[in-house]
């Protein structure tokens, strides 16, 4: 863990595993990038900074290895509502404990990607994430959402809001505006996990060139 992280209370990990993948035809949390499934790899990666790390997944969805995988169960009160039934989870299962939100699905998350993450948290503000240049709004998927916002997140999903990205426009987290657009690319169909593959595969022959 990092000095920056120890410092401030959490975050856990949560790798978001649990999508129905409807575009994709298949689990994409199963899909290799780097020679294992790519919600290993993430969970993994996190693991370098958080204290606890946990699995995203909804009820129907295998859990091997529990030794090793620690998971986390869509609660049925939230089930069926996306990414915010996960982080209500989260938030019912772990009070008053930030988390760091990362979805299964963006092949070019990386190491780099995560330390920038972190350096950039703010703990006064609701939350932490890149500024997505498609849209010119917080991308609600690779962010740190601080207790002040989980405190809050059940007001909104009472009133039927399943949005996290609204929720972020109408209290603004802290942006990362200046970084490689790559790190939050989501790879939603097999032609976006082939073109994914091919990039990583020439990046990895430059490097070993």
């Amino acid at each position: 863990m990092t000095e920056e992280m120890s410092a401030l209370p959490g975050p856990y990990g949560l790798v978001l595993a649990g999508g129905e993948s409807r575009r994709m035809g298949r689990d994409k949390g199963l899909i290799e990038y780097r020679g294992a499934a790519h919600r290993q790899v993430l969970y993994a990666l996190l693991r370098s900074v958080c204290a606890r790390v946990f699995l995203s997944v909804n009820a129907v969805q295998p859990r091997p290895e529990p030794e090793r995988f620690e998971y986390l169960v869509d609660q049925p009160e939230y089930a069926g509502n996306g990414p915010i039934g996960a982080v209500m989870s989260f938030r019912d299962a772990h009070p008053g404990i930030a988390v760091l939100l990362v979805s299964c699905d963006l092949p070019f998350f990386g190491p780099e990607a995560l330390q920038a993450l972190v350096a950039a948290r703010d703990p006064t503000r609701p939350a932490t994430a890149f500024l997505n240049p498609e849209n010119d709004r917080p991308e609600p998927l690779v962010t740190i959402y601080e207790p002040r916002f989980l405190e809050h997140l059940a007001v909104h999903f009472g009133r039927g809001v399943r949005s996290l990205q609204r929720i972020l426009l109408e209290d603004p987290p802290a942006l990362i505006q200046s970084y490689d657009p790559r790190w939050i690319y989501s790879a939603d169909t097999l032609d976006d996990v082939q073109r994914a593959r091919a990039v990583l595969g020439g990046d990895a022959a430059a490097r070993r060139a």
